[in-house]
């Protein structure tokens, strides 16, 4: 199990109202509104950290740009995420199906 796994194993295992915490602390670092594929619905749905709570549901559709090889969040965590495009292909989890 990798880091990033083991991330998400001790998340899975917080209770959903401490999961639901986790995520809004992480989302609060979340990089994907400077991001070039970013829009006003994605921003009005509050949808980020596609990293991890996966693709976006209905708001982006195109790519226009990434900058997820760049984010500072996966970084500071030293997680091993190795996927990008994450609002369009799915979390790090989905894409390494």
């Amino acid at each position: 199990m990798d880091k990033f796994e083991q991330l998400m194993n001790d998340v899975g295992k917080m209770s959903p109202g401490d999961q639901n915490k986790a995520i809004e602390e992480y989302k609060a670092s979340c990089i994907c509104p400077t991001c070039p594929t970013w829009n006003k619905c994605a921003d009005d749905a509050n949808e980020k950290l596609f990293c991890v709570t996966g693709k976006s549901v209905s708001c982006i559709t195109e790519p226009k740009g990434c900058m997820c090889p760049t984010c500072p969040l996966a970084q500071s965590l030293d997680v091993g995420m190795e996927r990008n495009t994450y609002c369009l292909k799915g979390s790090e989890m989905e894409q390494r199906g």
